[in-house]
């Protein structure tokens, strides 16, 4: 991460992407031809998507508010307009509670039970909630220091939590063990086919700065969640792919 390509290495991957063109049309259709046009897809991607150091310093939201990105590093926007709706007893943004809903009564007809254990969070909430874990780290013995940097590493900043959106909905028991659960399984199967994506993936800590979370759920709308599953990447990959390909 960090230096821009020189131009030899730009020469390279001209160089590259040509014998990857090349291999596909001598492969045509075939099974392994399939599997390369992927890959190359895939890579392609993440050549144009991967953050590099400093990516998201004053970063410009795309105009597709499913796609609004929050993180450490970027806040939600002081306009971002949420619509309540109601679910399990919890608050989403009414534009995702059609897909959660038809998601839910989908699970249920293949025998798998999903319920929203959390939504919408207010900041207020939210400050609340990393206060009583630092109080909590404090009692534990933590100086002042460390039990917040503790904390914050599974409690967002007020501000700089998805659960702010409003499209976020955490699933069932908020544990670990539901990575080994049926419902787990099904997410990963059906869940981009209404919108859904797991935004915490162990294997893409070092991109969002977050711990695996098998029970967190970002809403980004069908059509985004089957691109960002069919690419491997992550939201913040996704975001600055789509900017690379000339999104706004």
């Amino acid at each position: 991460m960090g230096e821009k390509t020189s131009s030899k290495g730009a020469a390279g991957m001209v160089i590259a992407l040509g014998i990857a063109v090349a291999l596909l049309c001598n492969w045509g259709g075939s099974l392994e031809g399939e599997r390369l046009k992927t890959e190359i897809v895939q890579e392609s991607a993440l050549a144009n998507g991967v953050p590099q150091q400093n990516a998201f310093q004053d970063y410009s939201q795309l105009s597709d508010p499913m796609l609004v990105l929050v993180n450490e590093e970027v806040p939600l926007p002081e306009s971002w307009g949420f619509l309540p709706f109601l679910v399990d007893d919890e608050v989403v943004d009414r534009r995702m509670a059609q897909d959660l809903l038809s998601m839910v009564q989908a699970a249920e007809k293949d025998g798998v039970w999903l319920w929203v254990a959390s939504g919408y969070r207010s900041r207020e909430r939210q400050q609340v909630l990393l206060d009583n874990l630092i109080q909590e780290n404090r009692e534990a013995g933590m100086e002042e220091v460390q039990a917040r940097k503790d904390a914050l590493k599974t409690v967002a900043l007020p501000g700089h939590s998805e659960h702010e959106t409003g499209l976020v909905v955490d699933f069932n028991d908020v544990s670990q063990q539901f990575a080994d659960t049926e419902a787990y399984r099904w997410l990963q199967e059906h869940g981009p086919e209404f919108g859904f994506v797991q935004r915490y993936r162990a294997e893409k800590s070092s991109v969002t700065g977050v711990e695996e979370e098998s029970w967190h759920y970002r809403y980004v709308g069908k059509e985004n969640a089957r691109e960002m599953e069919r690419l491997g990447l992550c939201l913040e990959e996704y975001v600055l792919y789509r900017k690379s390909q000339g999104g706004r």
